[in-house]
């Protein structure tokens, strides 16, 4: 009895053991293909088609200071639906993404380019009140929000089109006589 409870305790010890053992190794493997994940980041090498949403965010960021902003808005679109993301990182993208449809209607607006102007702050737009429900305090989107605001077609073409108001009109004096409902 007492030899067959050693034996027990010795084959769940060695199992749980190995166990231990084989989280180690998994623990270790993921620190590598993070640490080769950061590399990538750091050498401005982020790849696109990578399964961590880091990655791609980076990838984005790359192919935004490239000047590629078709893509770029395409990396920040995955980050943003991307369910794994954490929130800090889906707001950082559509952030970025406002910034980059902010930054295309500013110099379309500069050209002349109404047509093209108005979706873009519309998008920027959207975009920055997005990250302000999600996080009222964020200060960069509160103020690049105000720039799209202050620079958007509409608030031009409202300042146009504005008439004045017409004096107060006569107020009206009612002779109708109101009876009681029997309320107080």
């Amino acid at each position: 009895m007492v030899q067959i409870r050693r034996t027990l305790i010795t084959a769940v010890s060695l199992a749980a053991l190995a166990g231990a053992g084989a989280l180690i190794v998994y623990d270790r493997l993921d620190i590598v293909a993070a640490n080769e994940v950061n590399t990538r980041i750091a050498a401005n090498q982020a790849r696109a088609q990578s399964a961590l949403p880091e990655e791609v965010f980076a990838a984005g960021v790359a192919l935004a200071r490239a000047g590629k902003v078709g893509p770029a808005l395409a990396q920040y679109n995955r980050v943003e639906n991307d369910d794994s993301a954490p929130d800090w990182l889906r707001r950082a993208a559509r952030f970025n993404s406002g910034n980059l449809y902010l930054r295309d209607a500013v110099e379309a607006a500069d050209a002349g380019d109404t047509a093209a102007a108005t979706p873009n702050f519309e998008l920027a737009k959207a975009a920055y009140r997005h990250v302000l429900r999600a996080d009222p305090g964020h200060m960069a989107a509160r103020y690049n929000l105000e720039r799209a605001l202050r620079r958007s077609p509409e608030a031009e073409q409202a300042e146009e089109l504005e008439v004045e108001q017409p004096p107060e009109a006569e107020q009206a004096i009612t002779t109708m006589q109101i009876e009681s409902q029997g309320l107080p």
